[in-house]
């Protein structure tokens, strides 16, 4: 067995060019696979961790996956909103931690302005456990401010003190401007990887105050810092809100007081649980996960087609050197097992290397990708799922290594010693 490696050994590297060029191919393929696994994985995680820690939404009357588009990733347009005085109510309720108000419907050049209040900044938690953060300035402290997400910063090129109008509705060229109610830029936040990058956070007492008129303009400009904060019952300042985030007591309360909301007499309401929706809008859009699937073993097929292309055709360059090993005594199962331990190393070599290429493209690119695509690439370990795929390429790359060495089997002595003309 020694002598067969040793030989296998000589023979790549009496072919180091053509040998080299195979396990940069299969290499290649391998680490491909490892990358496009990391992404699949990376993109149900980033879709799926778009919002964390929050129990129940609850909105006007609709489907909970209608509302989660909705409130959570900013695609499509509520067909109501909810009352302000229901938020108040079941932000009273004994099983309920905290709530995060908010009332869309507003846009600056193609954003999204959400109203909010300072709870968005608490207790917004998305990827698990991480909560917005500042890059610069800080949160709204009055109804003429504004903070904005990190994409809207880079392609305004917008920063702390700029002032802007925002506009009526969601086009991105609007006739319909709030030029009565300026703002200017107080805050802009990290880069979140989630729709707000691409959004802008104003109170709610001041989009309750852009779209008042008349005598109650006059009454809204009376109130001033946090106005969703005061402990009062009066709920008439307040826009109609679009959704209201909650954060449980305890987990258990979470079922319980869905369905309280979805019972609930004083106006139709609709309570989606994030997790679960999430998992049911992702079993939407598996075929995407599939397709990346397919292509990455698709790139596989051919990486290994290569190697047994390359087997084969080094074949008819060696058919002589088989023939003297052969006079020299070797058996053909000696001149089999050279050829499968030759394709083993070459495809050992390749899996190695492919690691080694995965964790280099990670470690430049993890950060680029989060910023721009939102997509959570961890440089961790390979799991147990991806060295068990690695470990069926390897005896994949052994199996279609088969073919060249029973054609080698099957070459006879005199064949290899005969002058074709």
């Amino acid at each position: 067995m020694p002598t067969i490696i040793h030989l296998a050994l000589r023979s790549i590297m009496n072919r180091r060019v053509t040998s080299a060029l195979t396990i940069l191919a299969i290499a290649l393929s391998m680490s491909l696979l490892l990358i496009v696994e990391r992404l699949r994985t990376g993109a149900r995680e980033g879709f799926t961790g778009v919002i964390s820690q929050t129990d129940v939404i609850a909105g006007a009357r609709s489907s909970a996956i209608q509302l989660l588009l909705n409130s959570v990733f900013h695609i499509g347009n509520a067909s109501n909103n909810a009352s302000p005085e229901t938020w108040e109510h079941f932000r009273r309720h004994p099983a309920v931690a905290w709530t995060i108000p908010i009332a869309m419907g507003d846009s600056h050049k193609g954003f999204r302005v959400i109203a909010t209040n300072t709870d968005m900044f608490l207790h917004y938690h998305y990827q698990r456990d991480r909560r917005l953060e500042f890059a610069s300035g800080r949160e709204s402290s009055n109804d003429h401010e504004v903070v904005i997400g990190a994409r809207v910063r880079q392609d305004l090129g917008y920063s702390v003190g700029t002032k802007l109008v925002l506009a009526h509705g969601l086009a991105v060229e609007s006739f319909v401007k709030h030029e009565d109610h300026p703002f200017v830029i107080t805050g802009i936040l990290k880069s979140t990887g989630t729709p707000l990058d691409r959004s802008l956070f104003i109170t709610l007492a001041a989009m309750g105050e852009m779209h008042a008129d008349g005598a109650e303009h006059q009454e809204h400009q009376e109130h001033q810092e946090h106005q969703e904060h005061q402990d009062s019952k009066n709920t008439s300042h307040l826009p109609g809100l679009t959704a209201f985030f909650i954060g449980t007591k305890s987990r258990t309360d979470a079922l319980a007081l869905q369905r309280e909301i979805q019972t609930y007499e004083s106006e139709p309401m609709t309570a989606a649980l994030p997790g679960l929706t999430l998992a049911q809008l992702w079993s939407t859009l598996s075929y995407a996960e599939e397709a990346l699937r397919a292509v990455s073993m698709l790139v596989i097929v051919v990486g290994l087609l290569s190697m047994i292309i390359a087997l084969y055709n080094s074949l008819n360059e060696r058919r002589r050197e088989m023939a003297i090993l052969r006079a020299l005594g070797a058996r053909p199962w000696m001149i089999t097992a050279i050829l499968l331990v030759e394709a083993g190393l070459l495809t050992g070599i390749a899996v190695i290397t492919s690691i080694a290429m995965t964790y280099t493209a990670l470690a430049g690119a993890t950060g680029l990708i989060a910023a721009n695509f939102g997509l959570a690439l961890p440089v961790t370990g390979l799991s147990g799922e991806e060295w068990l795929r690695l470990g069926v390429m390897f005896l994949t790359g052994l199996a279609m290594a088969a073919l060249p060495a029973w054609r080698a089997y099957r070459n006879a002595l005199v064949d290899g010693l005969t002058i074709r003309i």
